[in-house]
């Protein structure tokens, strides 16, 4: 099998390199546009989360609804949902089948995380619909609600994840605008339906870009430097 990953730019090259450095070979393929838009995001959602508590929060931003969005959000996400990676690892087995281990493995990583961080660090944790009263929000017809376990996001890890990864595969392209908007979209998808709080989704895309560097650097150690 080819050791190049045959994208938009020059081939990237497989070596031998220390973690640090290979994280690091993957952070110099994201376009700088990239990282101010979640710089935006971390500081926005900092502010957010300091200024608000939690509930007080969520109930503001549960009144910014419309039929749109209701429509909207339902079905976007869906681009959070674990059967994506399975997708990918299928897709990617024809295309590439060093990049279908790196969605395999993320996959895994992401379930583990997810697991660990919400049936045994903050087990029970409420959700939205259980913390501030069901009937105190604005329901989605046709949405099964949550009640327990909200923190962090699942479905927001796993959209960083693969987002985060496809960014990686295509480096400097003009396509990670649209992986990055994704992940933001399935993250706040899960605000918008009452699903998580803010917190829990924040918390989910930096827990999800993690392992997305880990696991493209299990696979790729390291990338040449487009200039």
């Amino acid at each position: 099998m080819d050791n190049t990953i045959k994208t938009t730019g020059k081939p990237l090259q497989i070596g031998q390199n220390k973690t640090f450095r290979t994280i690091s070979s993957h952070v110099n393929v994201i376009r700088k546009e990239i990282f101010i838009a979640y710089i935006i995001f971390t500081v926005l959602s900092i502010i957010l989360l300091s200024v608000y508590t939690k509930g007080d929060l969520h109930l503001i931003l549960n009144q910014y609804n419309s039929t749109f969005f209701d429509w909207f959000f339902k079905y976007t996400t869906h681009l959070g949902d674990g059967v994506m990676f399975g997708v990918l690892v299928v897709i990617f087995f024809f295309i590439n089948k060093r990049m279908s281990l790196v969605f395999g493995i993320g996959g895994v990583l992401t379930l583990l995380v997810t697991h660990f961080f919400k049936k045994v660090i903050f087990r029970g944790i409420p959700r939205p619909a259980e913390f501030l009263g069901i009937e105190n929000l604005h329901i989605i017809d046709g949405v099964k609600m949550a009640f327990w376990n909200s923190f962090p996001s699942g479905h927001t890890m796993t959209a960083f994840v693969i987002f985060g990864i496809l960014c990686i595969y295509f480096r400097k392209c003009i396509s990670q605008y649209l992986w990055m908007l994704l992940a933001i979209i399935a993250g706040i998808s899960r605000v918008y339906l009452s699903q998580h709080f803010w917190a829990d989704i924040f918390v989910g895309s930096v827990l999800g870009i993690i392992i997305a560097f880990v696991s493209m650097s299990l696979f790729f150690p390291e990338r040449k430097k487009i200039h």
